[in-house]
């Protein structure tokens, strides 16, 4: 007689391959993913590097943007020759009556269908 951490059980030898199959597939996909998030906490280092070496390199060209900056004269130019661009706010009104009119469309042609 068995002891209570042990069970026996009686499966087919069909069912016993099946089972064994799932498990194996099963493992190997397992071990599939701990290789791709292996492979994307490499990628997160690298990444996290090159972001590094991005903001020392930045740093470093920052000075020497200033200094061109302070060598470059601004222009001063009089009001008259000064020219300012008008505010389009009208295409955005009418892209946002186009939104709508195909919204209204389409909610119509919904009612249409389901009626």
């Amino acid at each position: 007689m068995a002891s209570k951490e042990e069970l026996y059980i009686s499966i087919t030898p069909h069912k016993y391959r099946e089972t064994k199959s799932q498990i194996l597939i099963s493992q190997a996909d397992l071990l599939i993913t701990l290789k791709r998030l292996h492979n994307l906490k490499v990628l997160a280092r690298q990444k996290n590097d090159f972001k590094k070496e991005l903001y020392r390199i930045l740093c470093s060209i920052l000075p020497y943007i200033d200094s061109i900056q302070e060598e470059i004269p601004i222009p001063k130019l009089p009001k008259s020759i000064r020219k300012e661009e008008p505010v389009k706010l009208e295409e955005s009104s009418s892209k946002r009556d186009e939104v709508e009119n195909e919204l209204r469309l389409i909610h119509e042609k919904l009612r249409e269908l389901n009626s």
